[in-house]
């Protein structure tokens, strides 16, 4: 417990966060580090679903590459993990690092939102990925099922898409794509 006081207490530089191995898991804001609400079953399968079915995807269209939980430095320099991130295939030598993270701008950033990450998800990181200029961001509430689409305007992020559960959704981000996530759930 006297561990984890430290962690949090004391200032944090990017690099040291990307450096460190932290359990539990923190994401990086302004020198300071914010620990992750650990994540329930039923958020795991939605975002192994959504990772299997865009992965596979992505690879029969050549589209880029799906990422499931990996460190992401935005340009503004906060660092988070997102549930998922999408990097199109000729994008891959700017945004990964040769140790296996991204710096810079995703195409897309997927977050599944649990009610103890609601507020984070939904405000403070879709204020961040605005910031930072990440073009495409979907929320996925874990309760409803309801997927939103946000494409990135010059006057902010307006809603794209929406699918309710049980419908199709069919992203702008990712053309010829489609999933209805109750159905999945439900195999």
């Amino acid at each position: 417990m006297a561990q984890r006081s430290a962690v949090k207490q004391r200032r944090w530089t990017l690099e040291e966060w990307l450096d460190t191995e932290l359990e539990p898991r923190y994401e990086f804001e302004h020198g300071r580090l914010v620990r992750m609400a650990s994540p329930t079953r039923r958020h795991q399968r939605i975002v192994g679903k959504l990772f299997y079915y865009m992965d596979k995807w992505a690879n029969v269209t050549d589209f880029g590459y799906v990422d499931m939980e990996i460190d992401l430095v935005l340009p503004t320099g906060v660092g988070y993990i997102p549930d998922l991130v999408v990097v199109r295939r000729e994008r891959e030598d700017e945004l990964y690092t040769p140790g296996g993270k991204i710096r810079g701008v995703p195409d897309l950033v997927v977050e599944v939102i649990s009610p103890s990450t609601r507020r984070r998800d939904t405000v403070q990181k879709l204020r961040a990925y605005q910031e930072a200029g990440v073009p495409w961001y979907w929320l996925v509430d874990s309760e409803t099922l309801v997927i939103q689409e946000l494409m990135l305007t010059p006057g902010g992020y307006q809603v794209c898409t929406v699918a309710d559960a049980g419908e199709v959704f069919r992203p702008a981000a990712l053309p010829g794509f489609e999933i209805n996530l109750q159905v999945l759930l439900e195999e």
